[in-house]
């Protein structure tokens, strides 16, 4: 058996998406960030989903009093 690991690709960053759909699981609520959000939130030190989702907040739910947190992110990754 060998010792050696395989290689693991990168994590994918903000500017390898076309978009990011953020949908709270609670009320439903849905929303599509483009490029250029994207674009200007990595400019800004957001390097991945996992540095951004503690930053997102379902303003619906927050509104009436929930804590607005349980967000899904799905990815749609850039061709090429």
């Amino acid at each position: 058996m060998s010792s050696v690991r395989p290689a693991q690709s990168p994590k994918p960053t903000l500017a390898d998406y076309a978009a990011l759909f953020i949908r709270c699981e609670d009320c439903g609520n849905a929303k599509r960030m483009g490029p250029e959000t994207l674009s200007s939130l990595y400019g800004k030190g957001f390097q991945c989903d996992a540095d951004l989702k503690p930053k997102l907040i379902c303003q619906p739910c927050k509104d009436r009093g929930a804590y607005g947190r349980n967000l899904f992110l799905i990815p749609t990754f850039r061709r090429g």
